[in-house]
């Protein structure tokens, strides 16, 4: 969960992408953002009272917070001998409140815990101890007191860079560690764990001052451990680095992570990562398809073994990158020792202390401000609630402006007028808000009922309207797809299959027409504010047989009865093809009346030929795309959606 924004120092809010229109990542990623409040020497930790108790733990302050967790700075609390002692530095992740009744949360939160504490490898951050304390689900973990790699990154180009041999030494570290994690395995049943990091970043990256490495934040790793599934479709991970089979929501594996490693030596040697582009959908398509400079090309510095290490780590096939972390750890290695260089934590350490010397004298940014509730007498306690006295928000502060208020000495008439009136403004603040929102979560439509005669749920309010003067919405289909349609009057209108909305009610013919097919005629009735399907299937034509006239000894045809004309036998079915989708924004894919679900959708069977999609974007627009699949071949396709004219 972005632990490396939780456990900065500097306490430097985290960069945002603006960009809404791919599918959200889930949960566990939480957008953290520094507590603020001011920064304490190390020095003066130990003489720091604690702004409350959790459990067995002195919170000091707090670190980072975000929607859905938040992280203190905490010293564990040690009983001997009936008295208490302080111990370790620690810190502590613990689900809000408001998210505490999320079964679906709270378990990806604990499988974060239970995956990490089974891993022990020095370049991972360790788990102590996890669970649930006075009704808050929480992790205990090893305090990294450094800076992640992003900022590291930023922070050290205008001092020169980070020296070639400590970024590949960074990167080998963490290489090691992936290693460690790809192989481990359940410590009570000995079968592989199966984990897949997927969020491999240098956001996930920490660098201790000491100049120790650390991979951090399990907390969307696929493991076969997991009691939470990913749903089929969805992308987790940092959009910038993650394997083009990620990006197209495909099946991964340890290579999705080297590649992902890749991606992050390059920057380091770079400055910038190769595949980042101004939008999450654009970036995700240079993944898939661009071929990054040649880091040789760019820095003539480079030698051509690490150029090639480079390369090999960022295939875009995963049986061209290296097959293990640990084969590209070794590679590394041997480059290094090549160039004759020897690097060891102090030398990262000692660039550490020349890049970040004013944020290690000053000390860790936290914020003790907040005040968190004794434990009460009967056992219980507010601790789940920790707050700092919070300002006004918008509906307050509309209700203290002086203007508005109503004055104390209002006839009671008058009263009767002010009194809706503000609480009208106060409503129409709210929904603004909320709309405002809601349009930049980029939140999914509401799902559209699809039942035959069912309620139109998109499209703009009908209250106040008789269902005879609302729209209606006719969806049509055909096996097989692909038929012109014909609408009374419109004339044609598509293909199937086709969701033609905005329709008057009353009677409407609809005329198919396919070559190779008899035509076929319906009238439909719609009514206003409803939906309507209308499927069929078409009759091929008939196949008739001529055969050549058969003649006598004498030359004359004989005349006898034709026999039956016969339909042509069935043609045995194309082999079926595979294709993956992404779009922009995110929308639901159909072929035909199946539903493929929702991009990005990872290599689906489908028809080979001539393929018709219908996309239904998360603003309740259709668009339609068709591709060509060779029988028993395969398609990755992006569409960009908002290309698409206005209806």
């Amino acid at each position: 969960m972005n632990d490396s924004r939780q456990q900065a120092s500097a306490g430097d809010p985290p960069p945002r992408d603006t960009d809404h229109d791919a599918v959200p990542i889930d949960l566990a990623d939480i957008e953290e953002v520094s507590a603020g409040g001011r920064r304490v020497s190390l020095a003066s930790l130990n003489k720091l009272a604690p702004v409350g108790k959790f459990g067995k733990y002195h919170l000091l302050g707090r670190l980072a917070y975000g929607g859905m967790a938040e992280i203190f700075l905490a010293r564990e609390v040690q009983m001997e001998g009936g008295e208490s002692r302080l111990g370790r530095f620690c810190v502590v992740k613990r689900v809000l409140p408001h998210v505490a009744s999320d079964r679906q949360f709270v378990s990806m939160f604990m499988d974060e815990a239970r995956l990490v504490v089974q891993l022990s490898h020095p370049n991972i951050c360790h788990v102590y101890a996890y669970g649930e304390e006075e009704g808050a689900s929480y992790i205990a973990m090893e305090w990294v007191n450094g800076m992640p790699l992003s900022k590291t990154l930023r922070r050290s180009r205008d001092r020169g860079g980070l020296a070639l041999p400590i970024t590949l030494k960074i990167t080998a570290m963490i290489a090691e560690a992936l290693d460690h994690a790809h192989r481990a395995v359940d410590q009570s049943s000995g079968e592989p764990l199966g984990i897949v990091h997927r969020d491999v970043s240098p956001q996930n990256i920490m660098v201790a001052f000491d100049g120790v490495v650390k991979l951090l934040d399990f907390g969307i790793a696929k493991a076969a451990s997991h009691s939470t599934r990913t749903e089929a479709g969805v992308v987790k991970g940092k959009f910038a680095y993650m394997s083009p089979q990620q990006c197209m929501g495909e099946p991964i594996d340890a290579r999705s992570d080297v590649f992902a490693l890749g991606v992050v030596l390059y920057e380091m040697i770079d400055g910038g990562n190769p595949f980042k582009r101004a939008a999450e959908f654009d970036t995700m398509r240079a993944l898939v398809y661009d071929d990054p400079p040649s880091l040789m090309e760019r820095h003539p510095h480079v030698p051509e073994e690490i150029d090639a290490i480079v390369k090999r780590a960022i295939a875009k096939k995963p049986e061209d990158r290296f097959q293990t972390a640990s084969e590209m750890q070794l590679a590394i290695e041997r480059a290094l020792g090549r160039m004759g260089e020897v690097v060891t934590t102090a030398h990262i350490g000692a660039r550490m202390h020349e890049v970040f010397e004013a944020e290690i004298r000053a000390g860790p940014r936290l914020d003790t401000r907040i005040t968190i509730p004794e434990e009460k007498k009967d056992g219980t306690s507010d601790v789940g609630a920790p707050h700092i006295t919070p300002r006004a928000n918008a509906t307050e502060k509309l209700a203290m402006m002086p203007e508005i208020a109503a004055p104390a000495a209002a006839p009671p008439d008058r009263n009767r007028v002010i009194v809706p009136l503000l609480l009208a403004l106060v409503l129409i603040l709210i929904a603004a808000l909320g709309g405002t929102w809601m349009l930049a979560a980029g939140s999914p439509p509401p799902a559209t009922t699809v039942a035959t005669g069912a309620p139109v749920t998109t499209g703009p309010p009908t209250h106040g309207v008789s269902p005879s003067e609302q729209l209606a919405t006719l969806y049509v289909n055909s096996t097989p797809s692909g038929a012109t349609i014909r609408l009374g009057d419109r004339g044609e209108v598509g293909h199937t299959p086709m969701e033609i909305a905005l329709l008057p009610p009353g009677e409407w013919p609809v005329h198919l027409a396919l070559e190779g097919y008899e035509p076929w005629d319906e009238t439909v009735s719609l009514e206003g504010g409803r939906r309507r399907e209308l499927v069929h299937t078409l009759d091929a034509i008939a196949v008739v047989a001529i055969e050549p006239p058969r003649t006598t000894s004498s030359g004359r045809t004989p005349r006898t009865p034709r026999e039956p004309h016969e339909e042509a036998p069935p043609q045995p079915a194309a082999e079926p093809a595979h294709i993956s989708i992404n779009t922009r924004p995110w929308s639901r894919v159909f072929v035909g009346a199946r539903l493929l679900g929702t991009t990005p959708i990872g290599n689906v069977e489908v028809p080979s030929g001539s393929v018709h999609l219908r996309f239904v974007d998360r603003d309740g627009l259709e668009h339609n795309r068709t591709v060509s699949i060779p029988a028993g071949g395969e398609a990755r396709e992006f569409f960009d959606l908002t290309t698409d004219p206005a209806p």
